[in-house]
């Protein structure tokens, strides 16, 4: 469930970045649409949250996170294990004992440093994979009903200061893909 919040965390922040780029990469254009045409907002979060396949992608990241955590666990318990020994060496041990010791320790957290790194990045490259379809399916109905209602910019809800009620597309969006409320 940890991880749920997180997806749709990290979702928000994706959209709320790519509108901010928008709006701020090309204020111009974007000031010229204003004044040719109707801006509309929707709550790109909202919608995604209500998305069966949003919460079928959290559990599918869940499924996959799961057997990371254990094993990243595993390799901190062989960490923690290789420190103790360490620690309850003897003042008297000999440098090279202690030397092959302190390298032990090193490489054991080296190896769990390098795997949660390497299964990070197949996280994040899974969960790209999985919230792309989701984003696009979205971004597909917001086109349509833009179209349909002359709509020439949308931007997302929480960029926006103010709107009135009938610039918001959300409930609009949620309709055209079904969504039961």
């Amino acid at each position: 469930m940890n991880h749920s919040r997180e997806f749709i965390a990290f979702s928000r922040r994706v959209v709320m970045a790519v509108t901010v780029s928008l709006l701020l990469g090309s204020p111009l254009s974007f000031a010229a649409q204003q004044d040719s045409g109707k801006v509309g907002v929707v709550d790109f979060p909202k919608i995604q949250q209500m998305l069966p396949e949003t919460k079928q992608a959290a559990s599918t990241l869940q499924a996959t996170v799961a057997p990371i955590q254990k094993e990243l666990a595993r390799l901190e318990l062989a960490f923690q294990k290789a420190t103790a020994e360490y620690r309850q060496l003897p003042p008297s041990t000999k440098p090279a004992v202690k030397a092959q010791k302190e390298n032990e320790v090193k490489l054991k957290a080296q190896a769990a440093q390098n795997y949660q790194q390497e299964q990070n990045a197949l996280l994040q490259k899974k969960e790209q994979d999985l919230t792309t379809p989701i984003r696009d399916k979205i971004v597909a109905a917001i086109k349509v009903i833009a179209q349909q209602e002359g709509f020439s910019v949308v931007v997302e809800k929480n960029a926006s200061w103010y709107t009135t009620p009938e610039h918001d597309l959300t409930a609009k969006v949620i309709n055209q893909l079904n969504i039961q409320q």
